[in-house]
């Protein structure tokens, strides 16, 4: 992973061969809607909030994942917001395409694989996460993601990318 990039503070609680059950602590995402995976608007509006387009004219440091939540034909596209924001005011973005989403601590199921991000490499893996998820008997709470840690020019396989999403689960 690209260790030089914040992301999300999570514990793996279980492990089965590329799934992991995490325990995801609180975290936020500046958000966008989009309507294609392979949409540039999105990321070049919250590129842009990140380089200074924002109430307080404040450059945001880069993170990791870049994440998109799907939701029938649309979908967002978030950047998570740095920690050293979690106690102190987050910067409003100017575009009010944009917003602030908090993520409250919760359990997720990630299944991480790499390739190329197309919606038929996505479409297979969701489906594995699903029988994954039927096998296990657990629950699904939320809408699946797909968190993206590579940059678009990486070489495919050597890309880190992950399904993931939040489940109901006990220790």
């Amino acid at each position: 992973m690209m260790s030089k990039y914040e992301s999300p503070d999570y514990q793996v609680v279980k492990k089965d061969g590329s799934f992991e059950i995490r325990r995801y602590k609180e975290f936020y995402t500046t958000s966008v809607d989009e309507n294609k995976l392979s949409g540039y608007s999105g990321f070049g509006l919250l590129f842009s909030y990140i380089s200074g387009n924002n109430k307080k004219n404040e450059k945001i440091q880069m993170t990791v994942p870049v994440i998109n939540e799907f939701n029938n034909d649309q979908m967002s596209m978030e950047f998570v917001v740095p920690s050293k924001y979690y106690n102190q005011e987050i910067p409003t973005p100017n575009n009010e395409k944009l917003v602030t989403k908090f993520y409250p601590e919760h359990y997720a199921v990630a299944l991480r694989f790499t390739g190329l991000s197309t919606a038929h490499h996505i479409n297979k893996e969701k489906e594995r996460l699903t029988q994954w998820l039927i096998k296990n008997k657990i629950e699904s709470t939320g809408r699946y993601r797909l968190a993206r840690f590579n940059p678009p020019f990486s070489i495919p396989f050597l890309r880190h990318n992950e399904i993931f999403i939040e489940v109901d689960y006990q220790e």
